[in-house]
Order: C-alpha cells, then structure tokens, then sequence
C-alpha cells in the first residue's frame, strides 16, 4: 500500500455500519472526503452514531439505492458521477448478485458495472471483497472497462 496512490474521495456502497470509513479516517484520510451510502435508514442511523463516537463525525452517510440513485456530491466537488476515486464494496456486490430478477427480466446484479464505472473518475480504483464462490462472476460481469 505504500506505493499505492492516496485517493482523496471514496464512496463505500453498502457502509453498514460505517466502520470500515471510520478506520480510514482514523488512518489518516480526510473524513470529509468519505461517503457512505446504504438502502437501509437503520444502517444509516447506526454509521452515524458509530461515527461520532469515534470522533470521526464528519464522514458523510446518505440513505440511497446504488443500483437506482446516483450520491450526493461532497464538498469541493462539481458532481458527484465520474468523480470517485475510489469505490469500496465489502459485501453488496454478494447481496446483489444473490437477488432474484425483476418483474422485466432484469437481475440487479447485471445494473452493478455500469454504476460502477458511472460513479467512478478516468483512472479511478475499485475495491471489492465478496465471497470465494461469487468471485468467479467478477471478471465477466466488472471487468467491463479498461478504467476498471
């Protein structure tokens, strides 16, 4: 990680708890430079609460769905789409790739890539962990960018 370059805005899809932002933010990142967005208001409610307790209360969590609503912009920032440079993703990528079709015919998990690579800036990383017998899904469903 030493040689790797020091992202200064991250989005975290699925923050949960928010404690992964908060860890970040106790490394060193600028906690005004993190966004954490959950569907859950529960988890929402529970990464701010985390947050302030370990004095990191200024990382930004906002309710939203990935799949269907783009993040708020954080401060300094012209827009939110194309402008992260990171994403991190440690378990939604599962709970979508899990979720049944819609009633069109649509499986969410085939809608991820593209807000992938819709969120993300030129050059932008992305860091995903899921589960071992999910893993084989990445490379053809992610791997649909040379940014990526």
């Amino acid at each position: 990680m030493a040689n790797a370059p020091h992202p200064q805005k991250i989005l975290e899809v699925g923050t949960g708890n928010g404690v992964l932002l908060c860890e970040l933010a106790k490394q060193g990142y600028d906690p005004t430079n993190l966004l954490g967005i959950d569907y859950s208001a529960g988890s929402i409610t529970l990464s701010q609460k985390i947050a302030q307790h370990r004095e990191v209360g200024q990382i930004s969590f906002e309710v939203l769905n990935f799949l269907t609503q783009d993040p708020s912009c954080l401060p300094g920032m012209q827009q939110a789409i194309g402008s992260w440079d990171l994403l991190l993703d440690k378990g939604t990528y599962d709970a979508i790739a899990l979720a049944e079709k819609d009633t069109t015919g649509v499986a969410p998990v085939d809608l991820y890539p593209g807000r992938v690579v819709r969120l993300l800036r030129p050059g932008g990383l992305f860091l995903i962990t899921c589960k071992p017998f999910l893993s084989k899904f990445i490379p053809s469903t992610l791997l649909i960018s040379n940014s990526l």
